[in-house]
């Protein structure tokens, strides 16, 4: 029998979750042809057969199975020595990056910051505020918090908050004697209708005129501040701002999730930004549900 790598635990864990060679490829970045030869070289060193292909996907053996909750184990093991053999897991310092949409950093995040450094100020903080998903796999961030669930099977994820959306415009616009479905809008541009805030609003005010398009949440905010008219906004944004009015109830409509990479999330460093964070989301349940008098419609 020849002697296991156990660099190829990964490509394991991976194909029983994922299921497919090409998956596995794109989440670990290497082609379908090195999954293949690394995954075939574990079961020789095994000497046991591991997947069952069925419909072009692979499936785990009965075997492979029973073992599987010990092999995740094995992982968070092998992470958890790596990082205390270069002294990281217990260190309250150094960096965290952190990803998400422009709308939470810039409309929530970046103010109670100064709270976390009081707390932690060795530990240094990279944010990237940004659309895109960065993948946590290949290390191109530490934590990620996205407005919809993930789709990676192989990283740790849960929904953090919900979060409530409303219809707001100036408080110039009190009096103005125009109903809601009259006024002009702050609109997504096209490319963006396919967003739940977008369609949410192509349901409920299909005919409203735009007055302006925008490709981002916090140019809508303050299109709304300036007065141009209307939109639906996310509450955390408005909060408690005296120059805008909530012309609808708040409704539920998104989530927020936390992902990240099952080797980190016992690092010291990440689980105090997390321990942080989700100590501010539960003090700010109100802004996330919008607590905001409703302004009647004339």
């Amino acid at each position: 029998m020849q002697t296991m790598n156990w660099n190829d635990l990964k490509y394991l864990l991976a194909l029983s979750r994922l299921g497919t060679l090409s998956s596995v490829a794109k989440e670990t970045g290497v082609d379908m042809t090195t999954v293949s030869r690394r995954l075939k070289a574990l079961e020789l060193a095994l000497g046991a057969q591991l997947f069952e292909r069925v419909d072009n996907r692979y499936l785990p053996t009965e075997e492979l199975q029973r073992v599987m909750d010990r092999a995740e184990q094995v992982e968070q093991d092998i992470g958890r020595f790596r990082n205390e053999l270069l002294g990281q897991d217990e260190d309250l310092s150094g960096r965290v990056t952190i990803t998400s949409v422009h709308t939470f950093v810039n409309g929530y995040l970046l103010q109670r910051l100064p709270s976390f450094y009081e707390r932690y100020p060795e530990i240094q903080l990279d944010i990237v505020a940004d659309s895109s998903q960065l993948d946590l796999a290949r290390h191109e961030a530490d934590i990620a918090l996205r407005m919809g669930r993930p789709e990676q099977a192989s990283i740790v994820t849960r929904k953090v908050i919900d979060l409530h959306y409303a219809v707001y415009a100036h408080r110039s616009w009190q009096g103005s004697g125009q109903r809601v479905s009259d006024m002009p809008w702050i609109l997504f541009k096209e490319r963006y209708q396919n967003l739940p805030e977008a369609l949410w609003q192509q349901e409920h005010y299909p005919d409203v005129k735009a007055r302006l398009l925008c490709n981002v949440g916090m140019a809508m905010m303050t299109a709304v501040k300036s007065g141009l008219g209307a939109a639906c906004l996310p509450c955390y944004m408005v909060g408690d701002d005296p120059d805008l009015m909530p012309l609808t109830d708040p409704f539920e409509l998104r989530a927020m999730w936390l992902l990240i990479h099952p080797e980190k999330r016992n690092l010291a460093r990440i689980r105090a930004f997390i321990d942080w964070l989700e100590e501010q989301l539960e003090q700010d349940q109100w802004l996330f549900q919008g607590n905001a008098p409703i302004q009647d419609e004339p």
